[in-house]
């Protein structure tokens, strides 16, 4: 494939029978679609397959690599446990724990991954809803591979229920919704509150088996006595569209009679379907059976470009994953070691790029030093020159004095920069391990002050709230403050206001740290 274009990224939708793909531009909402396909999967290992992917993407022009992956596998669970609240990997242990007493497969071959949906309070503690969602890592790692012989960088894998979930309207978040998607033999219904996945289950869909039709009966002639009573007509034989909205109907109809009671009268306002278009028996069946309309797919309004509207909810699964985005927290299926090393990659080139610039800048300054040193010498060559013609020697020897005093500077300044700075890289190390993922600098500025340097960062905080943005910025400076590398850190708030609405729902906070390095932190500086 050809280099990605800036900007741009891939969803992409991947079930046992169909590969569809949408290239998008992330952040930007309704989301700006450039190109959609779809193709079956052919059959073979995951070698073939990724073979004829890179080659499908590639007729069709797709050139982004980095993708948001959909996943429909063999099985894949969603499950509610309650726990304390916590994040990050100590959430994963406890999700495991959880899930091994749930499942038969050994806990150290499932792929466990969770989200948070929501708090509780159990006899005044505070405890956290997170959804689980787990499958055999085997299966994921048979994906990921994929996916890379493709060409393919996976950023997230999720699974479908919550790419759709993500496509809850706005202005119906306080209603329960339902979402179904249909695809050849098989069908998954998700239900969202509010954004946040509370309900899945997947089941078949296949064509009725029609019975063998019996032999006529020999004729064995028979007298007719005149008592021939009529046999009633035998039913009118389903068609297989008939027989197919009858079997979905009945799984539907159990999958939200089973929410129904796990949510205590739970029930959907509204359903949105997905993938393969609904068949007319199938939407008369539901409108008849269940009272519920088939309304438009969100993903209408959610996407802009080359989608149509009449395609947008055949492509649901991946403009809700685009829709989704990456947002830390999120549930993702990645393989762990993956997950990793992108991880270990972000935080090498901030550090090199941040390291980078503080060595040009001493560089320049070095070379200043070096060009007064140069210019002071020929000053005070031409400055004895004059002394020696005896032409105003009191202005010459001032003007000497003046750059005596300039040049003793300028050798105090080269003095202090030849020695080593061997405590930039604990400085570096000591700012970049404290900060959360919602904290981002904007500046860091540091200068000598006398025999000591001051320093000030920018920054910037983000988070659901004013006071969840503060929390943030409140552990950074906890975390800042128990380094020996950095002293007399003070902290000023600088802004707090709401996110623009291209950037999501939440806060910032700007703020100002400033600081100062001890004297045996910065290496020897005089």
């Amino acid at each position: 494939m050809s280099a990605a274009p800036k900007g741009k990224m891939l969803a992409l939708e991947i079930t046992p029978r169909l590969i569809r793909a949408v290239e998008f531009v992330p952040n930007t909402f309704p989301v700006q679609v450039t190109r959609t396909a779809s193709m079956e999967r052919p059959a073979g290992e995951p070698s073939a397959v990724g073979r004829a992917m890179r080659e499908f993407l590639s007729g069709n022009g797709f050139a982004a690599k980095r993708a948001l992956v959909g996943y429909s596998g063999p099985v894949i669970e969603h499950r509610i446990y309650t726990i304390p609240p916590v994040a990050g990997e100590a959430r994963i242990e406890l999700l495991r724990g959880k899930v091994a007493q749930e499942t038969t497969t050994p806990i150290a071959e499932m792929k466990v991954t969770g989200e948070a949906i929501g708090k509780l309070s159990e006899g005044g503690i505070e405890r956290q809803e997170v959804l689980a969602v787990y499958t055999p890592e085997f299966e994921i790692k048979r994906l990921t591979f994929l996916l890379l012989e493709a060409g393919i960088s996976p950023a997230r894998i999720a699974s479908i229920p919550l790419a759709l979930a993500s496509l809850h309207p706005e202005e119906k978040k306080d209603l329960l919704a339902g979402f179904l998607h249909s695809e050849a033999g098989r069908c998954v219904i998700g239900i969202s509150d509010g954004g946040k996945l509370r309900f899945s289950r997947e089941f078949a869909l296949e064509a009725p088996l029609r019975p063998v039709a019996a032999p006529e009966p020999p004729d064995y002639k028979n007298i007719d006595l005149g008592q021939d009573r009529q046999e009633p007509a035998p039913p009118a034989a389903q068609s297989d569209a008939e027989a197919m909205a009858e079997r979905l109907v009945t799984e539907l109809t159990r999958s939200l009679l089973y929410f129904r009671q796990i949510s205590r009268g739970g029930s959907i306002s509204n359903l949105y379907w997905s993938g393969r278009a609904p068949s007319d028996e199938a939407a008369s069946l539901i409108r008849a059976r269940l009272k519920l309309e088939i309304s438009p797919h969100p993903a209408i309004a959610a996407s802009c470009g080359v989608v149509r509207d009449e395609n947008a909810a055949e492509f649901g699964v991946p403009i809700g994953l685009a829709v989704a985005g990456q947002v830390p927290g999120q549930a993702n299926l990645l393989p762990e070691g993956l997950m990793r090393r992108k991880e270990r990659r972000g935080s090498l080139i901030a550090f090199a790029a941040v390291l980078a610039v503080f060595v040009a800048a001493n560089a320049g300054l070095f070379a200043g030093l070096q060009k007064a040193r140069n210019e002071y010498r020929l000053a005070l060559s031409g400055s004895a020159s004059g002394v020696r013609t005896g032409d105003g020697m009191k202005e010459e020897f001032g003007a000497w004095l003046s750059l005596r005093k300039a040049a003793e500077d300028a050798t105090a300044g080269e003095r202090a920069l030849s020695a080593p700075f061997n405590g930039w890289k604990a400085l570096f190390a000591s700012l970049g391990a404290s900060v959360p993922a919602e904290v981002a600098f904007a500046s860091l500025t540091i200068e000598r002050s006398g025999d000591a340097f001051r320093g000030e960062l920018r920054g910037k905080a983000r988070g659901k709230d004013p006071s969840d943005a503060q929390e943030k910025v409140n552990a950074f400076l906890v975390a800042v403050g128990k380094t020996r590398t950095i002293a007399e850190a003070r902290y000023a708030p600088q802004e707090m206001r709401p996110l623009r609405a291209e950037e999501g729902r939440g806060y910032e906070q700007e703020f100002l740290v400033s600081f100062s390095l001890p004297r045996e932190g910065t290496g020897g500086g005089r």
